[in-house]
């Protein structure tokens, strides 16, 4: 028997359509085994389920049986090929023809929802990490050909955002949401904190008017610490910033990871303002490390946050933090096959420490809101319909500070990306260019076996356009490490909802920008 993960199943409201039976037999299912969990996905509907081993081997049989049919089968052909595998119709009911449910019109058309805006406060930053994007005040992709003028100009430009240029974002910002009143202003660097001025102003621009908006502002800042002095981190958590602090593991790693300009160890002053920080305002920070091939034990690392005095805390690899690749980035990437298989090893020991954590109560969804693995849970948990993978552009849109427009961070200073400037707002055409193109990645995505879960969000488009000279073709190696995350963020909730049913609801929670978020990611 098919034992439900939650009380209630999955239902996904995929498009119909009226396509012809493809030649080939899709497999309506999807099958694996993840930290001792046996799980079965329809890659129609995206519901998925914690089997019995009888149950995982008689439709291992089933998948083997279609995969070597060499007829096409119709619904009734399935049925027919299960009842000889005996696996009984309540079963199979779960798993239709993935050919009639399809969700790529959907994404495809979807309609532009802005609830985010990235407002990158200067360009400047007093650190230099090894994987950061920022080229000392210049945000470009080495690989790809740039406006030569556009760079020169930038180079010898103010790179902060001056005060009106914020306002006049987040004015288009108000302007441009739709019926979500739950905005998000994301504030960005280089190091933000090297503009406190239009920080400040922008914060209480959104504070004095939200009301008269009718909408409800959430502010997020990642800074790298060295700046975030006790009565800083205190004023603006007070007006409601939420703040992570970068810091990536002991001295030694963290120093090679994210030194100072002039090539001096950052640690010591983020630590020491860690130190000074009343324990109030320290369990309201998060801490959030980034993970390189040269120091890679997850576990460790999230107990040494743990041991700083974090219970907010967050871990990605080195591939998440850096938007604008070249050879000399790429090579703090995990790209090799071991580097790699070691990756997902670590993933999978973080796994167990997040479910011991929360079984311990240890960890709940105030201490989970920044986390990544958290939120593919809840998002897994709630499974709302989904606009289509990545919401660039159509969720999100961030301003550099000089006042160009792009899709999202990641596209931050690559010319052929802008969509408009604040000045003269949107520009349509190239709105519509850059919706066009990304919307080829469903053409891309839609054999996949977990399309109905990940929607082609697994690969990032600046990914897909530095590796592969197109935004919509998927990044393999993304691609790969996202269904392991998938497949671990399944696992991880079927034994959650296991060990602990009464308190999942409690765990996930429902703020209103966990609810956007399963809406647009």
């Amino acid at each position: 028997m098919v034992e439900i993960l939650r009380n209630i199943v999955f239902n996904i409201k995929a498009m119909l359509c009226d396509n012809k039976p493809k030649k080939r037999n899709i497999q309506p299912i999807y099958l694996f085994e993840k930290i001792n969990r046996l799980i079965a996905i329809s890659t129609a509907t995206g519901d998925f389920y914690h089997i019995s081993p009888q149950t995982y081997n008689a439709l291992k049989k089933w998948q083997a049986m279609i995969t070597a049919s060499k007829n096409f089968l119709n619904e009734d052909g399935l049925i027919v090929l299960a009842k000889n595998c005996n696996i009984p119709r309540n079963i199979i009911k779960n798993f239709p023809s993935p050919w009639k449910k399809h969700i790529i019109e959907k994404g495809q058309h979807a309609k532009s929802h802005l609830t985010d805006l990235t407002l990158n406060l200067t360009s400047e930053c007093n650190l230099k990490c090894i994987y950061c994007w920022n080229d000392q005040g210049k945000y470009t992709n080495t690989c790809f050909a740039q406006d030569q003028s556009y760079q020169k100009e930038n180079s010898t430009k103010n790179n902060n955002m001056p005060v009106k240029t914020a306002l006049k974002a987040i004015d288009l910002l108000v302007k441009s949401c739709t019926e979500d009143k739950n905005l998000v202003l994301d504030f960005y660097g280089g190091e933000p904190l090297m503009n406190l001025k239009t920080l400040r102003a922008a914060v209480a621009y959104c504070r004095k008017n939200e009301q008269l908006w009718g909408v409800k502002f959430h502010f997020l800042l990642a800074t790298n610490g060295t700046l975030l002095t006790p009565s800083l981190a205190e004023e603006l958590i007070d007006q409601g910033v939420q703040i992570a602090v970068s810091i990536d593991g002991p001295a030694s790693v963290h120093n090679k990871n994210r030194p100072f300009v002039d090539k001096t160890g950052s640690y010591e002053k983020i630590t020491a303002n860690l130190k000074n920080m009343p324990e109030k305002i320290l369990k309201r920070l998060v801490g959030r490390t980034t993970v390189t091939p040269y120091y890679a034990d997850m576990s460790e690392l999230y107990h040494h946050l743990r041991n700083l005095g974090f219970e907010r805390i967050e871990l990605f690899e080195s591939e998440d933090a850096c938007h604008k690749i070249n050879p000399q980035r790429e090579s703090v990437f995990f790209h090799t096959r071991e580097q790699y298989d070691n990756l997902c090893k670590e993933y999978e020991k973080l796994a167990f420490l997040y479910i011991d954590e929360v079984v311990n109560g240890k960890l709940d969804y105030a201490k989970t809101f920044f986390n990544r693995f958290f939120k593919l849970m809840q998002r897994l948990y709630y499974n709302y319909e989904l606009t289509g993978g990545c919401p660039a552009a159509k969720g999100q849109i961030a301003v550099s500070s000089n006042g160009e427009i792009y899709p999202c961070t990641s596209f931050l200073g690559i010319k052929e990306f802008q969509i408009g400037n604040i000045e003269s707002g949107i520009d349509k055409a190239a709105y519509k260019k850059f919706v066009n193109t990304i919307n080829q990645r469903f053409n891309f995505c839609k054999n996949c076996f977990l399309f109905s879960l990940c929607r082609s969000t697994g690969s990032c488009l600046n990914m897909n356009h530095y590796f592969n000279g197109n935004a919509a073709k998927p990044h393999k190696q993304s691609c790969r490490l996202f269904q392991e995350k998938l497949k671990l963020a399944i696992a991880a909730l079927s034994i959650l909802t296991e060990k602990i049913p009464d308190k999942i609801e409690e765990l996930f929670g429902f703020d209103p920008v966990g609810k956007r978020g399963n809406e647009l990611y």
